[in-house]
């Protein structure tokens, strides 16, 4: 028997569009490549803060925040992600997000916006990104392609169940 052929005229959905509530995304840099989380997740963008480090934790934990009387892990997304180091400014924003329930910090390069996705702009990321269990998708926009990031896959040991995020609890 003869394996299956797709017809040609029927969508592949590894490669075309997908359906995803996502009406807007935080668009964001890491170098030059655009990143975004949903707009829903986001809580606030501030630039960076005092943050105290925390012993023995991931190398992208780079400190907790008192975030007006809730300490907040601070991760640095280009660590998260493997990509090189870069020393912090003043200047580097923070995206503060919900990500199960807890709030998140994250270092990255640079915001770019708030924007409106495009009805059926979103295709599904392909297994050969080493990030793909971390997208939602990939989304063209005038700026360029957009690697929309999953809030809830992003943060390893985020599980609500887990109650420790990096191993903080024992490093507190």
């Amino acid at each position: 028997m003869s394996p299956a052929v797709s017809d040609s005229s029927e969508p592949v959905p590894t490669t075309g569009p997908v359906s995803f509530e996502i009406p807007q995304v935080v668009v964001f840099r890491l170098d030059e490549q655009l990143h975004a989380l949903p707009i829903e997740c986001v809580q606030e963008i501030q630039q960076i803060v005092e943050f105290t480090p925390v012993p023995g934790g991931s190398a992208a934990l780079v400190g907790m925040i008192d975030l007006r009387g809730s300490v907040v892990p601070a991760i640095d997304l280009r660590a998260l992600l493997g990509m090189p180091m870069i020393d912090y400014s003043l200047d580097t924003p923070m995206i503060f997000f919900r990500t199960h329930g807890r709030l998140v910090a994250l270092l990255v390069d640079e915001v770019d916006d708030v924007v409106d996705l495009p009805d059926d702009c979103m295709q599904p990321p392909s297994n050969l990104y080493d990030l793909a269990d971390r997208m939602i998708g990939i989304c063209k926009l005038t700026q360029g392609l957009v690697i929309v990031l999953d809030p809830d896959r992003l943060v390893p040991d985020a599980a609500p169940s887990s109650g420790d995020v990096f191993g903080m609890e024992d490093a507190l």
